[in-house]
C-alpha cells in the first residue's frame, strides 16, 4: 500500500495541491502548488473551465518541486456546504461467545445509514460518536469485548448532489482521478487542533477569502459546521472601494499596512498608489485603511460568535477558538482583537510543517493528513470497487463498511467511498 498521497483544495480565490508521504512514521511535504482560482464563488464551483485551469497549474507546480506525477488526488468538500444529522445504528452480536469483531462493526455501521434524504442530496460520511455495549456507552473501539447488543451513535454528513458533481467533474477535466472527498474541516483539525481539544470541545473556525467556516468538535467529534458568507477578500474589496484604488493595490496594501485596529495606525501616515486608470500616483491614508478594516474585521468575529450563541455552543468550547486560514492571517495585531470578542481562549493554528507552515495551507495539508492516516490510496480503491465483496481494511480503528455491487462511473464508486472512509 502506498504511504503518498496527494490532496486538493479547491477554494474561492485560490486551488492548492500538496504531495506528501509519510516515511518511517514521519509526514514530509514533497510539493506544493497553488493557483489562483476565479471558478469558485463563496465555496462553490461555477465555472468548472476556470477551475481545471487553476488545478492544473497547482498540479504542474507540485509536480515540478516533487519531481513526481501526479496522477489522482482527495478532494475537499467545504464544511458549510454539509449537513449533520444525528442517526443510530442497533444489532445482536452475532458469534456464540459473543465477542465483538469487526464484522458486527461494519454491520452497526451499516445499520446507521439508513437514513432517508430527498433526492438531491446524498450522505457523504458518516461520523462514529460513541459505541454502547449493553447500555455502556463512550466505547471508542468495541472489538475484542463481550456484549449481546451493540450499538452506535453517528453524525451522517449529507451534501448535495450537484455540489459534489460539480467538483467530481472539474477534478476528472483536469485529467485526474478521485481517491476520495474529505469534508474539509475533519481534514483542517488534523493539523490545526490537538485530541485535546476536540475532547473537551473548540471551535475550528477557517477564515477565507470569501466565506467563513464554523465547525465544532467536542468529545472528539464534529457535532456542528455551518458556513457564512464573508471572508478576507471582503476586506480587500471595501478598501478598493473606499480608497478608490485596484484591487490588486488593495490586496498588496492590506498585506504590507494591514491593521486589525485604527489604534496602531497615526492619523498622518499615507503611501503612495497608482491612481486608477495609471495617470500617476495617489496619496492613500493608512489610517482611512486601518478604519475599513477594523470595521469589516469587527463584523467577521461578530458574525461568528453570533453563530455559536445561535446554536447555544459558547458554553460549550472549553478549549476555546481556533482560528485559521490565510482571510485574517498576518494582519497586525489580530490576535488580540479576537480575543476581544470572544469569552474563551482563542489562538491562531496553522501546520507545522516545513513548506507549509502557513494558514493558507491548512485544509490542503489536513486533507493529506487525514487520508494518510486512513491509509487510502487509489490503487486500494481500485481494487475495492473491482470487487463485488472486497476484503476488510483496518486500519488505525476504521473500518470499511460493507460493498455494494459494482457499479459503473465515477461518481456511483465515490459515493461508495464516501461511506467507507471511517
Amino acid at each position: 500500500m502506498s504511504n503518498t498521497v496527494v490532496s486538493l483544495d479547491i477554494g474561492s480565490s485560490k486551488v492548492c495541491v500538496v504531495l506528501a508521504e509519510i516515511n518511517k512514521k514521519q509526514f514530509n511535504i514533497l510539493g506544493v502548488g497553488t493557483s489562483e482560482c476565479k471558478g469558485v464563488k463563496k465555496g462553490i464551483i461555477v465555472d468548472i473551465d476556470s477551475t481545471v485551469e487553476a488545478i492544473q497549474d497547482a498540479v504542474s507546480q507540485a509536480e515540478q518541486m516533487s519531481n513526481r506525477e501526479i496522477k489522482s488526488t482527495f478532494v475537499n468538500i467545504p464544511g458549510g456546504y454539509a449537513s449533520l444529522y444525528k442517526n443510530k445504528g442497533v444489532i445482536a452480536v452475532s458469534g456464540d461467545n459473543k465477542e465483538i469483531i469487526s464484522e458486527d462493526v461494519k454491520r452497526v455501521l451499516q445499520a446507521a445509514r439508513v437514513f432517508s434524504v430527498t433526492s438531491d442530496r446524498e450522505i457523504i460520511d458518516i461520523i462514529k460518536e460513541q459505541f454502547v455495549v449493553d447500555g455502556y456507552g463512550d466505547i471508542k473501539d468495541p472489538i475484542g469485548m463481550r456484549g449481546v447488543r451493540l450499538e452506535v451513535d453517528v453524525s451522517l454528513v449529507v451534501a448535495s448532489c450537484t455540489t459534489v458533481q460539480n467538483i467530481i467533474r472539474s477534478v476528472e477535466k483536469s485529467g485526474l482521478k478521485i481517491d476520495g472527498i474529505v469534508l474539509e474541516p475533519l481534514g483542517t483539525s488534523m493539523v490545526t487542533l490537538s485530541d485535546d481539544e476536540k475532547e473537551l470541545g473548540v471551535a475550528l473556525v477557517d477564515i477565507g477569502s470569501e466565506t467563513t467556516d464554523i465547525s465544532v468538535f467536542n468529545k472528539g467529534s464534529l457535532v456542528f459546521t455551518k458556513m457564512i458568507p464573508v471572508g478576507g477578500g471582503h476586506i480587500t474589496s471595501d478598501i478598493s472601494m473606499v480608497c478608490k484604488i485596484s484591487h490588486s493595490d488593495s490586496e498588496n496594501l492590506k498585506k504590507q499596512y494591514g491593521v486589525s485596529t485604527s489604534t496602531l495606525v497615526k492619523p498622518e501616515d499615507t503611501v503612495k498608489i497608482s491612481a486608477l486608470g495609471g495617470k500617476g500616483e495617489k496619496n492613500v491614508s493608512l489610517y482611512e485603511v486601518s478604519q475599513v478594516m477594523e470595521a469589516r474585521i469587527s463584523e467577521i468575529l461578530y458574525l461568528i460568535r453570533d453563530t455559536l450563541e445561535k446554536e447555544d455552543l459558547g458554553e460549550s468550547l472549553s478549549a476555546g477558538i481556533v482560528i485559521t486560514g490565510g482571510g485574517l492571517f498576518n494582519i497586525k495585531g489580530i490576535q488580540e482583537v479576537a480575543q476581544a470578542h470572544f469569552n474563551v481562549p482563542v489562538r491562531f493554528g496553522y501546520p507545522n510543517f516545513i513548506g507549509v507552515a502557513s494558514p493558507m495551507y491548512s485544509a490542503s495539508t489536513g486533507i493529506a493528513v487525514y487520508a494518510l492516516k486512513n491509509k487510502k490510496t487509489s490503487e486500494t480503491l481500485a481494487n475495492e470497487f473491482r470487487n463485488d465483496a472486497a476484503d476488510e481494511v483496518a486500519v488505525d480503528g476504521d473500518y470499511d463498511l460493507d460493498e455494494q455491487e459494482e457499479k459503473s462511473g465515477i461518481f456511483n464508486r465515490v459515493k461508495e467511498f464516501f461511506t467507507d472512509f471511517f
